[in-house]
């Protein structure tokens, strides 16, 4: 590889998360969250805020759809409500926080997905908070 594919491999970064990657960040997630075949999300309790919840489950969509493409990356405000069971107008404000910290991006109508170049970040506060973090 040339100095200059090197240098485009490290600056120009995609939603295209490698394989490694990928196994990576599902095995530290595991602790936090499972999906359902269908999709669902099933947040640990011990994740209490409704902000580090919806984090997680845009989280665990985005990953689940790298290993199964059939199930959507992204998430819509009605999905995280009702799987979540937080009241619609907390999940749009939560949202507003989640753009504003560019942590997801919006889509058309309405639905969410998380910046890929987020998720290492989030797994280590979570890691950190629940002591989980690898030595």
């Amino acid at each position: 590889m040339t100095f200059m594919e090197e240098l485009k491999k490290k600056f120009i970064v995609n939603d295209n998360l490698e394989e490694e990657t990928i196994k990576n960040y599902v095995e530290r997630l595991l602790p936090f969250c499972k999906l359902s075949s269908n999709g669902n999300i099933l947040v640990d309790k011990k994740i209490s805020t409704s902000l580090k919840r919806m984090k997680t489950a845009l989280v665990g969509r985005f990953l689940a759809n790298r290993l199964e493409p059939s199930i959507p990356a992204e998430m819509s405000g009605e999905e995280l409500s009702t799987i979540l069971n937080i009241p619609k107008d907390q999940i749009y404000a939560r949202v507003k926080d989640l753009k504003k910290e560019r942590f997801v991006v919006i889509l058309e109508k309405k639905k969410y997905r998380v910046q890929s170049h987020e998720i290492d970040k989030f797994l280590s506060e979570l890691e950190k908070e629940f002591g989980t973090e690898k030595k």
